[in-house]
């Protein structure tokens, strides 16, 4: 990966206001291929659908159905590739060790801005930053 546009993302996001601006941040980066769920569940559905041809997969962790963990946890028991970031405002030690046990890639703590999430994701795919 060579530039933001080269990757397929998966936002999965249940407050619909931070799904919007997260895309927006996205769509800002250059982001062209890039796939909205609501939940844990629907996620899997589309990562299912599309094989785990996922780059990236951008989930929050508190959600109805299906949390970001167990998304998690499914990807990564597929043996897929795709880099896994975690957003949540559970910044607690806790929590970032569960991730880290079930190899999430990045983990951002909300709120957070576009420079943050921007530099997270050049960091996951060796990007130059603005």
């Amino acid at each position: 990966m060579t530039a933001f546009k080269d990757l397929w993302v998966l936002l999965v996001e249940d407050d619909s206001y931070s799904q919007r601006l997260t895309q927006m941040m996205l769509k800002q980066f250059g982001v062209d291929r890039l796939d909205l769920a609501a939940d844990g569940a629907a996620a899997i559905e589309l990562f299912t659908e599309k094989r785990g041809h996922y780059d990236l997969i951008i989930s929050d962790w508190n959600m109805p159905n299906v949390s970001g963990l167990d998304l998690l946890k499914h990807v990564r028991v597929s043996g897929t590739k795709a880099r896994f970031l975690m957003l949540t405002s559970n910044a607690g030690k806790e929590f970032v060790l569960t991730a880290r046990q079930h190899q999430v890639d990045a983990y951002i703590a909300k709120p957070f801005s576009a420079a943050q999430l921007h530099q997270k994701i050049a960091a996951l795919f060796n990007i130059k930053a603005f």
